[in-house]
């Protein structure tokens, strides 16, 4: 009997670790291609030659560190061009943040109350933000992207 539940453990074992995975990156070309096409969708900061592509979402703490740092040094900002998308993290709960950045007028200067500040700066999206915000999503999801802040540097 115990020899009959090991056998079992282990061929159930060896099943699960021959499975193919299906959350793999796709390659850094296919990567750029993807974020070219929603490159109208990214927040610009910074004025530098490089092009860093970066995911956040405004509430989580380390999105906030990260901008914190840029903000706060000139050099990352005359070095690097950011293209920031907000891709919300589900169990933080910042849609509304997110459409508060997308339809303010100045959005760069609201991410930056909303994530440096911590001001709480909300609206509801209409139909084009959550477009947006759809777009973003998509190519995420295609990208593997599953932490926050996720950076992509252009060669």
């Amino acid at each position: 009997m115990f020899k009959t539940v090991i056998l079992t453990i282990l061929l159930a074992l060896y099943l699960n670790a021959s499975e193919v995975q299906h959350n793999s990156s796709p390659s850094y070309e296919t990567s750029i291609s993807l974020l070219k096409s929603i490159e109208r969708d990214g927040l610009i900061y910074g004025k530098g030659k490089r092009l860093v592509y970066v995911f956040l979402d405004p509430l989580c703490p380390y999105s906030r560190k990260f901008i914190s740092m840029v903000s706060q040094n000139p050099k990352m900002l005359l070095k690097y061009r950011y293209c920031i998308y907000l891709y919300s993290i589900p169990r933080l709960h910042s849609t509304d943040a997110v459409s508060a950045v997308y339809l303010s007028k100045k959005p760069i200067d609201t991410l930056l109350k909303i994530m440096i500040a911590k001001q709480t700066i909300l609206a509801t999206g209409t139909p084009l933000s959550k477009q947006r915000v759809q777009r973003i999503a998509t190519v995420a999801k295609k990208m593997n992207v599953n932490k926050r802040p996720f950076l992509i540097i252009q060669k």
